[in-house]
């Protein structure tokens, strides 16, 4: 992989690749597959893959997707009728995002594209996605449908895609994708055939993004501790507006508990409302990505039994043992999760630093 080259479609991913991959050799493939994983380790590469799998023109079955037919091609170039692609996008600049959020996934399907507003995956885009699958085949074959992150379906949006996919319409497949499962409905999750994408190891991806990107050492390693395992979100993770917001929000992590309960509801108007706006989507899900990764390592001091001599120690309160842990790690879990639903920053933020404050006996 250099600097221009995409990774392979199932880089480091080796189940994952083995399981489709026979499935696809012996023309075994499910109608419905659930790709789980965390962001930017490959899910949508895989997905696309698949359609192309699934609506390629070449005779010799063990020889798709050839990636070179007029199949293959127009599901790349997100053009092929019969390919159908869902994903959450804010609904106030729903058409403007899309066409972003495609052209990003064209030039490098591990792209991690965040939006500056709340995406939704709203009820009327499954009615007329199924509508629309309802409907013949416009190149006589299959019809394959992509819903990317589809935990961010509401309940009443997933049950109506529960009932499409227990019976689907004639020569329809449906891909979900999701990197947290545990959102969708548990009769969804056991309709499909789940494939697990991994996290890859962060220090391979700091190794490949000090020989690629030209990171030095200090900064890939954490970039890389930040990307959750995956490299669209390490590259996304790697410019230097996300490293200067990174600083920031080790700063505010440091003060939120160094204060009253007061001070931190005005520390949190300071940070992220400076103008009476908020600082955007894309920047709050980042700030949830730093603050665990501060958690994270505080647990791991505390494993090791030394938390005042680590040198690497980044500041915040002392976790005082595992069981508290990962309590605070579900609480910032749930409070990232809220971002996803119609609640403000503020609230989100503020609930989540209270809980925790709470939970570590913070005054």
């Amino acid at each position: 992989m250099t600097e221009s080259a995409q990774p392979p479609v199932f880089w480091r991913q080796p189940a994952a690749e083995r399981t489709l991959k026979q499935a696809a050799a012996v023309s075994r493939l499910s109608r419905a597959y659930l790709l789980v994983g965390p962001d930017g380790v490959g899910k949508w590469a895989a997905a696309q893959w698949l359609a192309q799998t699934l609506l390629c023109r070449q005779d010799n079955v063990r020889q798709r997707p050839c990636g070179t037919c007029e199949g293959c091609r127009r599901v790349a170039t997100g053009t092929h009728p019969d390919w159908h692609a869902l994903f959450p996008v804010p609904s106030s600049t729903a058409e403007e995002d899309a066409a972003a959020f495609l052209a990003a996934k064209r030039d490098d399907p591990f792209a991690v594209v965040r939006f500056k507003k709340r995406p939704y995956l709203g009820m009327e885009r499954i009615r007329d996605l199924i509508t629309e699958l309802n409907k013949t085949s416009v190149e006589g074959g299959r019809k394959v449908a992509l819903i990317a992150s589809a935990e961010q379906m509401a309940g009443e949006s997933q049950t109506i895609l529960l009932k499409t996919i227990e019976e689907p319409p004639p020569d329809a497949h449906f891909i979900l994708t999701s990197a947290d499962p545990g959102r969708l409905l548990p009769t969804v999750v056991s309709r499909c055939q789940m494939v697990r994408f991994h996290p890859v190891d962060p220090a391979y991806i700091a190794e490949r993004l000090i020989a690629e990107r030209g990171l030095d050492t200090d900064r890939a390693h954490l970039v890389a501790e930040l990307s959750g395992g995956g490299w669209g979100n390490a590259l996304r993770q790697a410019g230097d507006d996300a490293e200067t917001w990174r600083h920031l929000m080790l700063e505010f992590w440091k003060g939120a508990f160094a204060v009253g309960t007061g001070e931190l509801l005005t520390q949190i108007d300071g940070t992220f409302r400076p103008r009476g706006r908020g600082v955007g989507f894309d920047l709050l899900l980042q700030a949830f990505d730093v603050w665990g990764l501060c958690l994270r390592r505080d647990c791991e001091r505390s494993v090791a039994g030394d938390v005042r001599a680590d040198r690497q120690r980044l500041p915040g309160a002392s976790v005082p043992d595992l069981e508290t842990g990962w309590t605070c790690w579900r609480i910032l879990q749930n409070g990232r999760s809220t971002l996803y639903v119609n609640v403000a920053e503020r609230h989100a933020i503020a609930g989540t630093f209270l809980a925790l404050r709470e939970q570590l006996r913070i005054p």
